[in-house]
């Protein structure tokens, strides 16, 4: 088990990008209720609770890239910090797994590469995650 404390605060203000809900050609339908959206990862910085920490096994855990072969950055690979907790929330995913990957795809794919099957994540409660979604407009 990988845990750090609230060293996690200082590395908060990295948090940055995007999950994307979506349908992708590799990763598969990531939609929420047959819609995509975008979520900006800065904005669930107020929701994330650090003094919480939740043991979760990877297998109830879907995110993008679980279960298949694909190629990942390299570089974010290599430099991810597995350290850090990965931020999951419960909600609707392609895995009909109990919980949903907000951030870190690199990090719980270096976990299990390094034959990890479980660690600590952090959770935002669904409907706060919801709340912040934003419509992508269709082409």
């Amino acid at each position: 088990m990988i845990d750090i404390s609230n060293e996690f605060l200082s590395k908060l203000i990295m948090l940055k990008g995007y999950h994307v809900c979506n349908i992708d050609d590799i990763y598969g339908d990531w939609r929420i209720n047959g819609q995509s959206y975008v979520l900006d990862l800065e904005k669930i910085i107020p929701y994330l609770d650090m003094k919480t920490k939740h043991l979760i096994k990877f297998d109830d855990i879907s995110w993008k890239g679980k279960n298949i072969y694909h190629e990942l950055e390299q570089v974010r690979y290599e430099q991810c910090d597995v350290r850090y907790r990965c931020i999951l929330t419960i909600g609707e995913n392609p895995h009909n797994c109990k919980y949903r990957m907000i951030d870190g795809r690199h990090r719980i794919t270096k976990m299990s590469n390094m034959g990890l099957d479980e660690a600590y994540f952090n959770l935002i409660d669904y409907q706060n995650i919801i709340k912040l979604l934003q419509p992508i407009p269709h082409p």
